[in-house]
């Protein structure tokens, strides 16, 4: 991967080269890249040691995120392919202001970074399992191995990459998953026995309350519709046709990844019954279960979509940087967005002994980002009223109110109150303006 990177390096010229890969992927590499993207440590790792941990009550997850990546392929792909920016931040600019803009820049920045974080702890675990090494050590090589490539590649080297690695997650998936339903009896057998350990684990309610349902409803919709990820993908895609098919066959994959994280999941449970860390369950599973070659190469294909997510959101946060707070454009300034990628790598290597789980780290990140800047961004395609004011003050507001409190612990998740404050500053102000 970093031969990869090498030699993606020789294609940059610009800083739309190093973003946005020149606007040149094709449906392949773009949905091959928002993909493995996709199927980070969240999706692979956290989401099966959720199931593992909770079981059909977990499901809601993936009812929110199908349905809102299969909504963004049909009303926005098009819109944001034809908007032609580079960065989630250049929306705020073009239908806002500069202010705006960098508020925005610097939510995106620690949306990235903590989400790296998570993968980066996801990473560290499987390579442990393999290696037999402290998760220390791992965490280090880890680190090192997803910044070394994106700092020289940027999205070039990153959707090269993600090409490689979703083929390698691919065929792990179409193994693994049917190899294990076999070992566990099937289906049916299965079912019972996840039944008789706990029957909590088949209700959909088992173990989540109504406010959870909606604030991770929230969470999802808000954080995917305007995920720097999903908006890069758009602008690098070299038609809206292209974009709009991707994100239709993202959808399609997160189906499929969902019946494979129920099922390694509660194959997990019976066989461990509680007794390992939810973030350890798959590893531990491919381990126990598929003889030493194979399950090596499990290690491998979980590890590489790991870094696919690590990755891209490196280029992101690199690039936001740079790009919205210091308003580099030149080939010249190409070294700064990668001093900046290796700060941010850094950062989100810190930050991965402070959270304390892969899906701790991502869903804190995304409710920050989700409740500071959803109104706002979206706003600029449905209600034009919005005020340069009302954008700035609902952005600051959200944030500001979704950390305090999660750092209160008051109850409620912190994304619904912190999106409400959003929204009613938002409203408020552009009416009061406007009136």
């Amino acid at each position: 991967m970093v031969l990869i990177g090498v030699y993606s390096s020789k294609k940059l010229k610009t800083l739309e080269d190093f973003l946005v890969a020149g606007r040149k992927l094709n449906l392949p590499l773009t949905s091959a890249s928002l993909m493995a993207t996709w199927t980070g440590a969240a999706a692979v790792t956290g989401y099966t040691g959720w199931i593992y941990e909770a079981g059909y009550s977990m499901m809601w997850i993936a009812v929110a995120t199908t349905t809102s990546l299969l909504l963004i392929g049909l009303v926005l792909s098009k819109r944001l392919r034809k908007l032609s920016l580079l960065t989630v931040p250049d929306i705020l600019e073009k239908y806002y202001d500069k202010r705006t803009k960098n508020g925005g820049a610097f939510l995106i920045a620690v949306y990235c970074i903590g989400i790296v974080s998570g993968e980066l702890l996801g990473g560290a675990h499987i390579m442990s399992a393999v290696l037999g090494w402290d998760f220390s050590t791992t965490l280090l090589l880890t680190a090192a191995i997803v910044i070394g490539y994106c700092l020289l590649g940027g999205l070039w080297a990153v959707a090269v990459t993600d090409l490689f690695q979703f083929l390698l997650l691919s065929c792990g998936l179409v193994i693994a998953v049917p190899f294990t339903l076999q070992k566990m009896g099937g289906w049916t057998l299965l079912h019972q026995q996840v039944g008789y350990l706990d029957p909590d684990h088949l209700n959909i309610l088992g173990y989540i309350s109504f406010d959870m349902i909606v604030a991770w409803f929230i969470i999802i919709f808000a954080s995917n519709f305007i995920a720097p990820d999903i908006y890069q993908r758009m602008y690098a895609a070299k038609t809206g046709r292209t974009a709009r098919l991707a994100m239709g066959l993202t959808g399609l994959w997160d189906v499929f990844l969902t019946v494979a994280a129920v099922i390694l999941g509660m194959s997990a449970f019976v066989y461990f019954q509680g007794t390992v860390n939810p973030d350890l369950a798959l590893p531990q599973l491919l381990i126990e279960l598929f003889p030493v070659g194979f399950s090596s190469f499990l290690m491998v294909t979980l590890m590489a979509v790991i870094m696919s997510t690590a990755d891209s959101l490196l280029v992101v946060a690199g690039g936001t940087v740079c790009h919205d707070f210091l308003g580099f454009h030149k080939k010249s300034q190409l070294k700064w967005v990668r001093g900046f990628t290796l700060v941010c790598g850094l950062v989100s290597l810190g930050l991965c002994f402070y959270f304390e789980s892969i899906m701790d780290s991502i869903l804190f990140s995304s409710s920050v980002y989700a409740a500071a800047l959803f109104i706002p961004v979206i706003s600029c395609f449905v209600w034009k009223k919005g005020t340069n004011d009302a954008a700035f003050y609902s952005c600051v507001g959200g944030g500001v109110v979704t950390i305090l409190w999660r750092i209160l612990q008051v109850g409620l998740n912190p994304v619904i109150p912190g999106i409400c404050v959003c929204f009613f500053l938002f409203v408020g102000i552009s009416v009061w303006q406007t009136r």
